[in-house]
C-alpha cells in the first residue's frame, strides 16, 4: 500500500549498557504500538546475544510517523538514549518491493 513508512533502526549499545538500552526500548514498544498510525513496532537483538539492537517500524503514513515523534514517550526516549548508545541511531527508510499486508 502506497503511503506507508517503513523504518529499520539500528542502535549500538555502549559496553555494559545493553540492559539499560533494552529496558528503554522495551518501554517504547507498548506505547508506540498503541498509537493509531502504528502498523508495526518490533524490537530485535542478535540470537547469539550482545550486539546492536534493531527496530522494525511501519507507520500508516508520514503524518503518523511525525505524530509519533511528538508523543511524550518518544520525547522521553530521545532524552534518555544518549548515555546508552554509541553514536546516533542508524535509520534506514525502506520502500516496499514485495511486502505482506
Amino acid at each position: 500500500m502506497a503511503g506507508r513508512v517503513h523504518l529499520f533502526v539500528t542502535l549500538k549499545p555502549r559496553p555494559g549498557r545493553e540492559g539499560g538500552l533494552d529496558a528503554l526500548l522495551r518501554g517504547m514498544c507498548g506505547p508506540s504500538r498503541a498509537e493509531a498510525g502504528c502498523l508495526r513496532y518490533d524490537l530485535f537483538a542478535p540470537a547469539e546475544g550482545g550486539g546492536a539492537r534493531h527496530l522494525i517500524e511501519c507507520w500508516r503514513d508520514q503524518a503518523a510517523l511525525d505524530a509519533h515523534r511528538e508523543e511524550p514517550h518518544y520525547k522521553d526516549f530521545r532524552s534518555r538514549i544518549g548515555d546508552l548508545v554509541e553514536g546516533a541511531p542508524a535509520v534506514l527508510f525502506l520502500r516496499e518491493v514485495d511486502a505482506a499486508s
